[in-house]
């Protein structure tokens, strides 16, 4: 058989090798987080509940090996406090408790390879001015919840959601702040 009998055949095969490769690279694409403008379109369910069981895995830590604890100046109107906690000299979790005199705001943070992982913000008001007499600490109540969930060190969601595009980029906004927040922070710890 001569060479040229053998140019159709190499051109099907490769034809054919090519297809199955556009194949395989379309299947990867819509395996991964696609990001646009910063904002996720479409987050796989693994990839959060990974974040969900690296969150449930530092939250059944009872034994950590160190608590660091630092003041918080500066942040807030009446000051704040941070704590990191180390297992196996890594820090696992921080949390940042910031005072105001209408309330105050705690925000826990998860890490996975030395990233932020998850945070979750709680907002507490207060049912008077601190400083006002009627004041009472115990009737204080949580106002707001958020969740952030990152992969990779990158935000890829945010509760509550709505389908508003405003409240998307608010969401996106506040995320970036935390992390911002959490390299300053961190760098208050002794560890």
């Amino acid at each position: 058989m001569s060479a040229l009998a053998y140019i159709p055949l190499a051109i099907a095969v490769l034809t054919a090798a090519c297809q199955g490769n556009n194949n395989n690279q379309q299947t990867t694409q819509t395996d991964t987080t696609e990001l646009d403008t910063g904002l996720v379109t479409q987050v796989k369910v693994d990839t959060i509940q990974s974040i969900r069981d690296n969150y449930e895995r530092i939250h059944a830590i009872k034994d950590w090996d160190k608590i660091d604890s630092a003041e918080v100046l500066g942040e807030s109107t009446e000051g704040g406090i941070a704590y990191f906690y180390y297992k196996n000299n890594i820090m696992e979790k921080m949390d940042i408790k910031y005072y105001g005199e209408g309330g105050y705001t705690n925000d826990y943070y998860y890490f996975k390879d030395n990233q932020v992982s998850f945070v979750l913000e709680e907002l507490y008001r207060y049912n008077a001015h601190m400083y006002a007499p009627e004041f009472d600490y115990s009737k204080t109540e949580k106002a707001e919840e958020f969740r952030f969930y990152y992969f990779d060190g990158k935000f890829v969601k945010g509760l509550p959601e709505q389908a508003d595009p405003k409240w998307q980029a608010e969401l996106a906004d506040r995320a970036e702040v935390l992390v911002q927040q959490k390299e300053k922070i961190s760098k208050l710890k002794r560890y």
